[in-house]
């Protein structure tokens, strides 16, 4: 009997300790996404901005706007049913009246709304490609943090390593208690420098995230590097042929376009609404029986010929028109100075990586083992410990600088430079 007892108890025990771990599992899986770690590499953060960002959605929400404003201007007007009654003639008298936009103000001022549908329409590429380049900066900042975190991480520990050694000559009575201060001291302004570097990649994580329909709170990482292809073309000349094309120009004709449109309708509009109708009396003790009476009724233009209308249309398409110039000749510049920025980054990357970080490496671990030896006294160390820090912090900020630079030439060209698209559309 109390081995029965036991068996049933352990089986219990079993199957709550199942139980348990299926809720454990299941409030995982319910957890906010905040709470998990999410890794997402250059790309995937440049999709899913052209997919999710705040900018996009709202442009999305605008078109579907601009798409009932045609059925607007497109509806006719109801009739008008009046019912009257008189006390010597027709004790029922009824009139119906249907206004009729028989001179094209119907046509035109759909023509109109469309126009603007197609605008706004192209307004959606255009915030596409501006929500793309934010989020390939704030990616490039994130890993541009990540890089200085971890290159600080490594200063820390090698000051840590550092302090070590000056401690263990000062005990064996090879190296001054200078050393020692002076290693203890580096020791704690590089820890400080690491703790800083990771408050600023959490910062950096928090103005990615809108970018990618992110929680800000959640804790992203940057994998990879910038995915720019390194051969990407930057030819000024091919680019800026390829200007006339960028979605900025094309939604400021299309805007320009359907202002000249407003100005058609807007004069249409002059044009007067008939109004047929149809009025039948009844019951009038005067008359052998039912009355019907057939009129037409429409406005003067005598007072006013819309004048005010036309001229606001007309100042809206030159408006427009000036908008389209203006933006051409930023584009020009813009262009121009990103390419000559990504010259200049692309240099200064190509010279720390092949040439400053080889040679710093080499110059530090050769004071190191000097220092070691007893031949290469504290501050030549530390001085080429520096130097090597601070040459690796430069490479990652030249890397993240060219990344930047080729993101403002991607959006200035209207360009498409992802992997294995090296030239713009």
């Amino acid at each position: 009997m109390h081995l029965k007892t036991v068996i049933a108890f352990a089986v219990f025990l079993s199957r709550f300790e199942l139980l348990a771990g299926l809720g454990v599992i299941m409030v995982a899986l319910l957890a906010p996404q905040s709470s998990w770690a999410r890794s997402i590499s250059f790309l995937e953060a440049r999709a899913a901005a052209e997919r999710v960002a705040p900018d996009v959605r709202l442009a999305e929400q605008r078109v579907g706007i601009s798409n009932a404003e045609v059925d607007v201007a497109g509806a006719l007007s109801n009739p008008t049913l009046t019912v009257s009654t008189a006390r010597q003639t027709a004790r029922l008298g009824t009139s119906l009246a249907v206004p009729l936009p028989l001179f094209g103000q119907r046509s035109t001022s759909i023509r109109a709304a469309r126009a603007d549908a197609d605008a706004v329409a192209l307004d959606v590429s255009l915030v596409r490609k501006e929500s793309r380049w934010a989020a390939s900066v704030a990616w490039i900042d994130l890993w541009e943090a990540q890089e200085r975190a971890s290159v600080l991480e490594l200063a820390a520990q090698d000051a840590e390593r550092l302090f070590q050694i000056a401690s263990e000559k000062f005990d064996a009575g090879t190296g001054p208690r200078l050393d020692v201060v002076r290693t203890r001291g580096d020791r704690a302004r590089s820890a400080a420098e690491a703790e800083t570097a990771r408050s600023l990649v959490s910062a950096a994580e928090a103005r990615l995230a809108p970018w990618i329909g992110a929680d800000p709170s959640a804790a992203l990482t940057a994998t990879g590097s910038p995915g720019f292809p390194p051969n990407v073309s930057l030819a000024v000349e091919s680019l800026e042929q390829r200007l006339s094309d960028h979605p900025a120009l094309r939604r400021d004709r299309a805007q320009a376009d359907a202002a000249n449109f407003h100005i058609q309708n807007e004069r249409r509009l002059r044009a007067p609404m008939l109004i047929p109708q149809l009025s039948v009396n009844q019951f009038d003790p005067t008359l052998p029986g039912p009355d019907v009476i057939i009129g037409l009724s429409f406005d003067l233009p005598v007072l006013s010929l819309r004048g005010g209308a036309i001229a606001r249309a007309q100042a809206q398409h030159a408006f427009a028109e000036m908008a389209a110039v203006v933006d051409e000749r930023r584009l020009h510049a813009d262009l121009l100075d990103a390419c000559r920025r990504t010259e200049g980054a692309n240099a200064k990357l190509h010279a720390f990586r092949e040439q400053v970080l080889p040679a710093m490496k080499e110059a530090r671990s050769m004071t190191e083992e000097g220092y070691r030896l007893g031949r290469v006294d504290l501050i030549r160390l530390l001085d080429a410990q520096r130097a090597l820090l601070e040459s690796q912090l430069a490479a990652a900020e030249a890397e993240a600088s060219w990344g930047r630079a080729v993101a403002d030439v991607e959006k200035a060209a209207g360009a498409d430079f992802q992997e294995g698209n090296t030239h713009a559309p």
